[in-house]
Formats: structure tokens, C-alpha cells, sequence
């Protein structure tokens, strides 16, 4: 049986400045949209360093990915109902904020995941902005995303990477609301 341990990193140690992961399972048809966007922006141009990580993974697990970063994106399949598939999602949790409830298929409570860092005393990122895109179906075994979720990534990537390229003013971001964005919308 193998142990998990959660991984602090030194205080002394500079911060690395941006991570960003995509969770999902490729093989549950819309939940691997988390990483289908990642391998999107690996194929981008950024001017700074950056971390991809491609994760099926949720919960305390996500910590590890987390502390010793400046900035963190996360990507994942948002299954709310309430809007149609391929609808855009964005929430920007910031570090002076309560940490929210996120829930995601992942059972990832970044609210939780978050409180307990801080209880820890690790050094989290400033930022953590969760992006997502509505999904149709996360439950049918089979490799591929459906019709409408599909066509959504490059509206997704696009966002993120404007948000990326420019840095808007921490005080100018909704911190702790969703924001949606119909993938129709010129990004």
C-alpha cells in the first residue's frame, strides 16, 4: 500500500509563478475537457514560465500542485445543469477571499483544499482561477467529447490566454462569483 504525504515546500524557496492543470478523465467522454485545454495552451506561446500538469485527481491530492506557486488555473468539466454544453465558466478565488465551495466529479472541494493549506501554514498561490466548460456527459465510457463541448475549447483556450497575456488588476477580477460566458461570445 502506498502512502501519500502532503509536500510543503521550503518557505526560503522562491515561488514558482504560474501552474495551470487540467483535471478530467479522457476516457469518461466530456470529463477529459480539463485536459484536452491544457494540451491546448501547451501548444501556445507564453512569455513566461509555465507548469502544465494533466491530472485525474481531486481533493487533498490537488495541494501538492498547488503550494509553491504564485498563480494557479485550473480546467475541468462543469456539470451545473443549469446552462447549455459548451457554455464557459470562469471563478477567480484569490487569497485574501474565504475560501468558496468548488465542487467538481473530481469530489475536489477547493474551498477545503485551500483552508487546510493555509491552516498548514503552506505557501499558496495568490490566485487560483478555475475555468470550466459545461458538459453533456461525464459518465459514458468512451474516448472523445461531445459535439457541442468540443467545439468550445478553442473559445476556452482563447480566454484563458487573454486573461493570461493580460494580467488584469487583481482588484478589477470578480473574486468569489462565477462568471459565464456563452462560447458564442468573440473571445
Amino acid at each position: 500500500m502506498s502512502e501519500s504525504f502532503l509536500i510543503i515546500p521550503d518557505s526560503t524557496q522562491p515561488l514558482k509563478p504560474l501552474t495551470i492543470i487540467g483535471l478530467g478523465n479522457e476516457l469518461l467522454s466530456d470529463d477529459g475537457v480539463g485536459i484536452r485545454v491544457v494540451e491546448a495552451l501547451k501548444e501556445r506561446h507564453f512569455e513566461r514560465p509555465i507548469v502544465f500538469e494533466k491530472l485525474a485527481i481531486g481533493g487533498l491530492e490537488l495541494l501538492d500542485y498547488l503550494v509553491g506557486f504564485e498563480e494557479c488555473v485550473i480546467v475541468d468539466a462543469v456539470s451545473s445543469g443549469k446552462e447549455p454544453p459548451g457554455t464557459l465558466f470562469r471563478f477567480v478565488q484569490s487569497l485574501d477571499d474565504e475560501p468558496v465551495k468548488i465542487a467538481s466529479s473530481h469530489q475536489i472541494d477547493l474551498g477545503q483544499v485551500l483552508s487546510l493549506a493555509r491552516l498548514l501554514g503552506a505557501r499558496l498561490p495568490r490566485r487560483v482561477t478555475v475555468y470550466g466548460i459545461e458538459v453533456e456527459d461525464i459518465t459514458t465510457f468512451r474516448e472523445g467529447l461531445t459535439a457541442d463541448v468540443e467545439l468550445a475549447i478553442p473559445s476556452l483556450t482563447n480566454l484563458i490566454c487573454n486573461d493570461l497575456e493580460q494580467q488584469p488588476d487583481p482588484s478589477s477580477v470578480n473574486s468569489g462569483e462565477w462568471q459565464v460566458f456563452h462560447e458564442h461570445v468573440n473571445l
